[in-house]
């Protein structure tokens, strides 16, 4: 293009002379002027020569120009394993790091082997950076395409426009494939945004060897029995100090608090917040009792916060917890051996006559500011529902291989290896079984500010910092606040 523009240039020069260099080969006193002659013919020979590169350069411009044109037509009617089409390259950030994200991978290879006009990237962040990251991403305009995403984010998500809605497809086999639980859980404000991935409702965690010590042969099904087994299991030596917990919450962050205690606010009838994401509920009946409950075993000194359920529970100091179905497989690989002494059952409800339980759910979601969504949603329909392993979707085989748990969607839960795994381990029965009858955790747009709203609160009663009554109050305000102001 360059020798182009100045070939015309230096043949704008020429033909601007062309006329002066003639007259002043003729318009000579003595006659034609020898010099003035040669010259002209030097430029009109150049002339022609510059004018006929100026015709080829245009002429090969032009045929470059059609080619081209003709070569994008071409590739985008050939689509797919076109071979002159370049790869798409999807970015999937989730919190799958270290271990997980070797289990992840085989699975995301097999997909890239198979289609390699639809490339899939990891990006693996430790989980306490996950949210962060992906707003951070979104600021900066450098967005993941598909997303593992916690539920409770799912409101703050949507009201910022950083989850796409799914395909029509897609929402349709999430309807017809999973439970009410893992649905509700991967839908905000009654639709639904992503494929349910991680499923956990809440259970009690108990030591058959340490109730059987102690003259127990089942769990417990109401409160008071688990209060009174707690009581009679607790041990403490001549100074009072616990030695062995009869029952103990886990402790350390919001969710790990608040979820056992909206768990067991479900099997007394309550439920945190409506339905509609607009009330706070914790002043209910349900909520007090909760509270107070929960609060009793510290009060009373059957249970210590110093005494960590998460270091005591494995190493069997303590005989019961609440905890979710993941906890299984952590315990599984801390006990060893020493697994064979732990059970679940249902949570106990008040008078022992309702279930309840609290289940939060993560999905793969698609980036609404993602340029390659059509792309996003066909490596998760084949993740989520493509049968690749002794009848297992990758997302079932991997939740089984990486975390010894189970994929809720249907087709997962017939496959032999998990009918199999279900009819031995009765542990992992008692939570699927509780996705029957769990209430999905609110995920409104406030909901990481609710969670510490209330986390706050229930350990200020269990430190005895405040009273129940007014943590109650407290909390109600605060979290009816946040839900106004959405």
């Amino acid at each position: 293009m360059r020798r182009n523009i100045a070939g015309n240039r230096v043949h704008a020069v020429f033909l601007g002379s062309e006329s002066r260099l003639r007259l002043l080969a003729s318009a000579q006193p003595n006659g034609p002027n020898p010099l003035y002659t040669n010259i002209f013919r030097e430029v009109y020979f150049m002339k022609k020569k510059f004018a006929t590169r100026a015709i080829s350069l245009t002429v090969t411009s032009a045929l470059a120009v059609s080619l081209a044109a003709c070569g994008s037509s071409k590739e985008g009617s050939e689509g797919n394993g076109s071979g002159s089409k370049s790869p798409v390259t999807l970015t999937l950030l989730s919190h799958y790091a270290g271990a997980q994200d070797e289990k992840l991978k085989p699975y995301v290879d097999m997909w890239n082997k198979d289609h390699p006009d639809i490339q899939v990237k990891l990006e693996p962040v430790d989980f306490g950076e996950l949210l962060k990251t992906i707003q951070a991403k979104q600021t900066a305009g450098q967005v993941a395409d598909i997303m593992h995403v916690y539920s409770l984010w799912g409101g703050q998500l949507t009201k910022n426009k950083v989850l796409a809605e799914p395909p029509a497809d897609v929402t349709d086999d999430i309807k017809k494939n999973y439970p009410d639980a893992s649905i509700k859980g991967a839908s905000i404000a009654g639709k639904v945004y992503g494929f349910p991935t991680e499923v956990n409702a809440y259970a009690l965690f108990y030591n058959k060897k340490m109730l059987k010590d102690a003259g127990f042969d089942n769990p417990p099904k109401t409160w008071d029995e688990m209060y009174n087994m707690a009581k009679a299991i607790t041990k403490k030596d001549a100074s009072g100090k616990i030695t062995q917990q009869g029952f103990g919450f886990a402790r350390g962050y919001a969710s790990i608090v608040d979820q056992p205690f909206m768990s067991l606010m479900a099997t007394a009838g309550g439920q945190l917040i409506s339905d509609d994401l607009k009330k706070a509920q914790l002043d209910s009946d349900a909520g007090k009792k909760t509270m107070d409950y929960a609060a009793k075993f510290y009060k009373d000194g059957i249970a210590d916060v110093s005494f960590s359920v998460s270091k005591t529970f494995p190493a069997e100091q303590t005989a019961m917890t609440i905890q979710a179905g993941w906890y299984a497989g952590s315990l599984q690989g801390t006990m060893k051996d020493a697994y064979k002494n732990i059970g679940a059952a249902p949570l106990p409800s008040p008078d022992g006559s309702k279930k309840g339980s609290v289940a939060y759910t993560w999905m793969w979601g698609v980036n609404n500011k993602s340029k390659h969504q059509k792309e996003a949603w066909e490596f998760l329909k084949w993740f989520n529902t493509v049968s690749v392993k002794d009848g297992l979707t990758p997302e079932g085989s991997f939740l089984l291989d990486a975390f010894n748990s189970l994929s809720t969607r249907k087709s997962d839960l017939d496959a032999k290896p998990i009918k199999d795994k279900l009819a031995d381990d009765a542990v992992l029965k008692t939570f699927v079984d509780a996705l029957n009858y769990a209430i999905p955790e609110p995920n409104p747009a406030a909901g990481t500010e609710i969670q510490d709203i209330l986390f706050k609160q229930i350990e200020a009663t269990w430190t005895g910092q405040a009273t129940t009554d007014a943590a109650v109050q407290a909390a109600q305000k605060d979290i009816q606040a946040k839900l106004a102001a959405e």
